[in-house]
């Protein structure tokens, strides 16, 4: 009786098995300057519709930009810039952009991050150069 009043709250703490609720994939996009703006991209698969956009200053400044496209889901193209929809990017700041993806052909939802730095004399610098 011990053992099974024991084993009822470790099971509660493990989780269900199965699918369940798991995390997305997250997948890192490459970032070029195109004029002053950065140009977003990532390796586009089909089926691929971006459904929610976050973009943000890691100085934790309150200039964060939220956007969900659930109504009008935007269907990005390879090698094109993904919209940032006129956010506006300062130099001396580092930033970090995520897009959902979700695709019918795949069962988990993908967020594509991008995180570099702008400068005013180098252009930017991508996190990890």
């Amino acid at each position: 009786m011990r053992k099974l009043l024991l084993l009822c709250p470790l099971s509660l703490l493990a989780g269900c098995p199965g699918v369940g609720d798991r995390l997305p994939d997250t997948q890192n996009a490459e970032v070029r300057l195109k004029g002053t703006t950065p140009c977003i991209t990532y390796a586009v698969k089909p089926g691929d519709h971006i459904s929610y956009v976050q973009i943000g200053s890691k100085s934790g400044e309150s200039d964060s930009f939220r956007k969900s496209l659930n109504e009008q889901a935007f269907t990005p193209a390879s090698g094109k810039c993904l919209p940032t929809f006129g956010y506006r990017f300062e130099s001396g700041k580092q930033y970090v952009v995520y897009y959902s993806v979700d695709n019918d052909n795949r069962k988990r939802e993908r967020i594509i991050q991008a995180d570099f730095a702008l400068h005013a004399d180098t252009g930017f610098q991508a996190e990890g150069e």
